[in-house]
Parts: C-alpha cells; sequence; structure tokens
C-alpha cells in the first residue's frame, strides 16, 4: 500500500479529539449562560446537538488537513465514531427516547458531517499548497492543461 491508501488511525484520533473537546467545551459554556443568566432550558437539547454536529464538522477538518490524502474518509471516520459514541451516551442517559430510525439518522448525518468536514480540510490543504504557503504537497495538472 501506498502512503494514499493508508489510513492513519492517529490523525482519526486526533479529529476526534478535537471534536470531542470543542462539543463538551461549547456544551460547559451553554450550561453555564443558562445557569448563571436565569435563561430559559427549552432550546438547551438542540443547541447542544447542533454544537455537536459543529465539532464533528471541525474534528473532520483538522484529520482531513492532517491526513492530506483522502481527508474524506478521515472525517467519516471522525464522524462516525463520535455519532456511535453521542448515541451511547444518550442511550445511557435516556433510552425510552430513542428508537432505530433515530439512531439510525443521528449515525448518517453525524457521518456525513464529519465526511463534509473532512474533504474540506483536505481541499483546504491543497488550496493553501497551491497557493505556494505549503511546500511539499503538489497537485497533478489536469489534462490538457499546463502547470503554468
Amino acid at each position: 500500500m501506498s502512503g494514499k491508501d493508508k489510513l492513519e488511525l492517529k490523525t482519526i484520533w486526533l479529529g476526534l479529539t478535537v471534536a470531542l473537546g470543542f462539543w463538551f467545551l461549547s456544551g460547559i459554556i451553554a450550561l453555564l449562560w443558562v445557569i448563571f443568566s436565569d435563561a430559559g432550558v427549552f432550546h438547551l437539547g438542540m443547541f447542544v446537538y447542533l454544537l455537536g454536529i459543529v465539532g464533528v464538522l471541525l474534528g473532520g477538518a483538522v484529520a482531513g488537513i492532517k491526513a492530506k490524502y483522502k481527508g474524506w474518509l478521515h472525517g467519516l471516520w471522525v464522524g462516525l465514531l463520535l455519532g456511535i459514541l453521542g448515541i451511547i451516551v444518550n442511550l445511557e442517559l435516556v433510552p425510552e427516547l430513542y428508537t432505530w430510525g433515530l439512531i439510525g439518522r443521528q449515525i448518517l448525518v453525524w457521518t456525513l458531517w464529519g465526511l463534509i468536514g473532512g474533504y474540506l480540510g483536505a481541499h483546504f490543504l491543497t488550496r493553501l499548497a497551491q497557493m505556494g504557503k505549503i511546500k511539499g504537497i503538489k497537485r497533478k495538472p489536469e489534462k490538457g492543461r499546463s502547470s503554468l
């Protein structure tokens, strides 16, 4: 296998750590805001869910930047693993609220957001390389076009 075909577990772990860290810290900040500002908690669950999706997108992007090649695949794994972890936590907290449809939807949504984040991270990296800000990464010229 060449370096382009390998799945880098350290990269997936880094993306998962970034996603979990962002989700946890932003959730704590949201909870503290509710506690100290006497705000209502009517939409707090949806807000924490959306922060989780942003965390998956961010973690997927970090994994995509770190992976350089196949960033989408690394981001996909970040989203899948974090989605499964989120389901496990939610099933432990409130198992009566979850159905198989909701479990499947959460895995699908979080995996897709991880995939998008990984793709955008790898795309961002190649754009920086094309601009000349990162050395050592070259993109193949398209057929029929010169590399100038």
